[in-house]
């Protein structure tokens, strides 16, 4: 029942059950499948999107093909606020990496809901602020790290908690060189490039499609005599 998953949601957990319905009702539910594209960068459109199920990426993308990925969603989070706000085009294109569930809810609708809830704008910008610390994260990465180092903070950021049988290594999300890329700001020839020099460096190890990473990672970066940028 969306009413039980919206108090899931920290946008409207603090609501109760009755303000819960209303949006619920107000909600409109769409379908994307796997490589459908929700909306491209510049497009007009107001709506915010909330994710039910599956996983959406938002990436940047330019005339020769190259993409960066800027944000993920999955269960729970939302996207579409900026052109909610401003009312300006689309920051950025999203796309459905898995089939995706979203609930829909107009401008109108959400401001309607601001102005009987304020709370919801609080929530929206203490959102709004982690989103903003995320992506100063990213610019100070792509300007001052390395390829190898930027790829190691990315695998690590994506590391499981338990450690892989035998090695001490954690595993890392099944990720293409492509999609590392994407995540980091450079060619896919750089992440190949780069995973040798890290594997050489004992940092990695790709195994069965898979990749490896020790949990010290950046300690063996650091101390590491030389680390050559691809």
């Amino acid at each position: 029942m969306l009413v039980e998953y919206l108090k899931k949601i920290p946008l409207f957990s603090h609501l109760h059950d009755g303000q819960l319905k209303e949006i619920a009702a107000r909600c409109r539910n769409v379908l994307y499948k796997k490589g459908d594209v929700v909306f491209h960068k510049t497009d007009p459109g107001t709506d915010l999107y909330i994710v039910n199920s599956g996983k959406l990426s938002a990436i940047l993308s330019n005339e020769e093909g190259g993409e960066m990925v800027l944000a993920q969603f999955e269960k729970g989070a939302f996207f579409g606020e900026l052109s909610l706000l401003d009312g300006k085009g689309r920051s950025a294109t999203v796309i459905a990496d898995k089939d995706s569930e979203l609930a829909m809810l107009k401008q109108n609708v959400f401001l309607d809901l601001v102005l009987k809830n304020p709370r919801i704008a609080a929530e929206l910008t203490t959102t709004l602020v982690g989103r903003i610390r995320k992506a100063y994260g990213t610019i100070e990465s792509l300007a001052f790290l390395a390829v190898g180092e930027r790829l190691t903070r990315t695998l690590l950021d994506g590391a499981a908690e338990e450690k892989a049988p035998a090695t001490g290594f954690h595993k890392t999300n099944k990720l293409t060189h492509r999609e590392l890329a994407a995540r980091i700001g450079c060619s896919r020839e750089a992440v190949s490039k780069s995973l040798k020099v890290l594997s050489a460096k004992k940092v990695v190890q790709e195994s069965a499609g898979s990749i490896l990473i020790a949990h010290n990672a950046l300690d063996n970066l650091k101390h590491a005599a030389k680390f050559k940028q691809p």
